[in-house]
């Protein structure tokens, strides 16, 4: 009876183990469902030790970052030890994924060279790369190889994020071309066997709304700060409208649909810029979100306060990815990356925002 019991018990064993693939058979490289809620960060590369210690009478004077002390310390962004740090941070957060703003500069030290050490320390925290492409306003030839020479080098890299097997890439600014043109584009990365998923990145207010939906899936907005916060929620239904629309009619035609991406910020402050000002010619002088604000103030949480703000605008209108500007946008104060002034608190309040968001305890 007992070997009868056991040969029955080692058949089923042996039947569950063919029917159910292991973890190791399971395909992963499909990337994010169309559906799935993701949480995309802004990632900035272009810092300089010196940045954050000397006087200088340019952009990166010292006054810029007067009161900003990162808790990893003054840094240089090519540094691994750095990038796994602010990694660390944003596991903590719970981000998914990261928009490098990137342009192409093979020079030693640079950003070429940076992104590689992002896309290797990113695997083993499980964190997914695109770029925010900073050359969309670029001529169409400088445009095609710069984004081939990024799709093509990391499209099957394990780090990529993808939607549905699509390698996802980010254009700032891509309203300086028509659509036409950047459909273009498109077609020819995927005649090169590059099927890609783009968005529009930080261009909606300027891009015309739907005009651009076809060539990109998504549209974006990156700053919030010329939106007044009584104005944000019907802001961000405005621009699901777009979405449902499109995806009514054309996206049913193309199989493209889209998807809608709204901004979340923690603050923003371009005030000590110098060249943001009006009297340098600053797209409307310089702008600044008190973070301890929104509309009116929350007395119970004020650090936060915008934040918080912004996040519950964006979920008014059903959002299907949330951006949060940004990681470490210090220049314009927008950062929820941990600093000696704030600690973690933004980097806790984003976790929190993020477990609301997919509906996680």
């Amino acid at each position: 009876m007992r070997q009868s019991i056991l040969l029955f018990l080692m058949t089923s064993c042996l039947l569950v183990c063919h029917l159910v693939p292991s973890a190791s058979a399971v395909d992963t490289s499909k990337g994010f469902a169309f559906t799935d809620k993701v949480v995309l960060a802004y990632y900035y590369i272009w810092f300089k030790e010196e940045y954050f210690l000397t006087s200088r009478n340019d952009e990166f004077s010292k006054e810029l970052y007067e009161g900003l002390h990162p808790i990893v310390g003054a840094y240089n962004s090519w540094e691994p030890g750095i990038i796994e740090k602010h990694m660390q941070q944003m596991n903590r957060a719970l981000i998914d994924a990261l928009a490098v703003s990137w342009e192409y500069k093979p020079e030693p030290n640079e950003q070429n060279d940076i992104l590689d050490t992002i896309y290797q320390k990113a695997v083993d925290h499980n964190l997914k790369i695109t770029i925010d492409y900073e050359g969309g306003r670029y001529p169409l030839e400088t445009v095609y190889h710069d984004l081939f020479y990024f799709l093509n080098r990391y499209k099957d890299h394990p780090a990529m994020l993808k939607v549905e097997g699509h390698p996802v890439v980010m254009v700032w600014m891509a309203y300086e071309h028509t659509p036409e043109e950047w459909q273009g584009i498109f077609d020819k990365l995927e005649q090169a066997g590059i099927s890609a998923f783009p968005i529009m990145s930080g261009s909606y207010q300027y891009g015309k709304g739907r005009a651009y939906l076809g060539p990109f899936r998504s549209l974006e907005e990156y700053t919030l700060v010329d939106i007044e916060d009584c104005q944000l929620a019907n802001f961000m239904k405005t621009m699901r409208g777009h979405i449902d629309d499109y995806n009514r009619t054309d996206g049913i035609k193309n199989g493209k649909p889209a998807q809608h991406h709204a901004t979340i910020s923690p603050g923003y402050d371009e005030t000590k810029n110098p060249w943001r000002t009006s009297a340098n010619g600053g797209f409307n002088g310089s702008g600044w979100k008190d973070r301890t604000k929104f509309g009116v103030t929350y007395p119970d949480q004020p650090d936060g306060a915008y934040y918080r703000g912004t996040y519950e605008a964006a979920m008014s209108s059903n959002p299907d990815w949330l951006h949060i500007s940004t990681f470490n946008e210090l220049a314009e104060f927008s950062h929820i990356e941990a600093t000696y002034e704030h600690g973690y608190t933004y980097i806790d309040i984003t976790a929190e925002l993020v477990r609301k968001f997919k509906g996680l305890k």
